[in-house]
C-alpha cells in the first residue's frame, strides 16, 4: 500500500472559494449575448460532467457557475 498526504476536501474548497467568489470582478472581456452565455454554460458542464472525481465534477461546476454569473451580468452592465 502506498501512504500519500491528502487533505480533506473541505479544506482545500475553502482555499478555492474565496477565488471563486472574486474570479467575476476581476475577469474583463467583452459583453455577450445571452444565448452565448448559455451555450458556454452547457459546453463547459457538460466538460465538468466527465471529470474523475465527484469533488473535482462539484468545484468544476461551481466554476462553470460563476462564469454564467459573470456572464450574465456583463449583459445587465
Amino acid at each position: 500500500m502506498i501512504a500519500t498526504r491528502h487533505r480533506p476536501l473541505a479544506r482545500r474548497a475553502v482555499r478555492f472559494l474565496p477565488s471563486l467568489a472574486l474570479a467575476p470582478f476581476l475577469i474583463a472581456s467583452p459583453p455577450a449575448r445571452a444565448a452565448d452565455c448559455l451555450l458556454d454554460y452547457a459546453n463547459c458542464v457538460d466538460a465538468a460532467s466527465e471529470l474523475d472525481t465527484f469533488g473535482r465534477r462539484s468545484l468544476a461546476g461551481l466554476r462553470c457557475y460563476a462564469d454564467l454569473i459573470s456572464c450574465l451580468q456583463r449583459l445587465l452592465a
